[in-house]
């Protein structure tokens, strides 16, 4: 029988090299120096908002499809998280002079917005398993450069906490390995192949280098 804990820990020893890319990307440091305008910068909430209220719908789908699983309870929790980070963004955006209108009306790159769109289908096609295996690999970089990013903002921007609240929120997750881990064996006790495990969390890590790239694409291109 494969053991969840084995699994991921092999998973991450495989992706450690983009693992670590990501929680070293240049952009938060260019954040940290001061070098991206404001202009720029709102690349990130204008991208945020349209990946939030997509995956609103993606996570909403996936509670609907396993509401009578082991995994509901969690996808709950993430859903929840989900639409309490939507206030903090829009008080991020709002001290770029960004309204919701704005935010509505920002047209994201496709690089940037990929992310959401594995999102979807993975809450279309992927079992219960295979999404929080890959967000619990992807989890750790998100939140770690989110609080890269927070710190940034307040020391050479002025952000205030409430206009970082949707990155702290992240970036102080607690922790959930042990109900993942628990999700991912019940997944495997049902005969799910582990190859299919390793590539949702190797597409999820490959989709926030992605967004990441584009963030840093927006601040030279502006």
């Amino acid at each position: 029988m494969i053991d969840a804990a084995r699994l991921v820990q092999s998973v991450r020893e495989d992706l450690r090299k983009i693992d670590d890319y990501i929680r070293e990307h240049p952009y938060p440091d260019a954040l940290m120096r001061g070098e991206v305008s404001a202009e720029a910068l709102r690349a990130f909430p204008g991208h945020q908002y349209h990946i939030i209220t997509s995956d609103l719908r993606s996570l909403a789908l996936l509670v609907q499809r396993f509401g009578d699983a082991p995994s509901r309870d969690f996808l709950m929790g993430i859903l929840d998280g989900e639409r309490q980070g939507l206030d903090g963004l829009l008080a991020m955006a709002g001290k770029l002079g960004m309204s919701e209108e704005d935010l509505k009306d920002y047209e994201v790159s496709a690089e940037g917005f990929a992310y959401t769109t594995f999102m979807a289908w993975q809450a279309l096609y992927a079992s219960a398993a295979e999404f929080v295996i890959g967000i619990l690999v992807n989890f750790a970089a998100w939140g770690h450069n989110c609080g890269r990013m927070s710190a940034a903002l307040q020391q050479s921007y002025g952000f205030t906490d409430e206009e970082t609240a949707f990155l702290d929120a992240f970036a102080n997750m607690p922790p959930f390995e042990e109900v993942a881990l628990a999700i991912i064996q019940d997944g495997l006790d049902r005969g799910e192949q582990p190859a299919r495990l390793r590539r949702s969390a190797r597409l999820f890590q490959a989709y926030e280098l992605m967004f990441w790239d584009a963030m840093a694409a927006a601040a030279k291109a502006a």
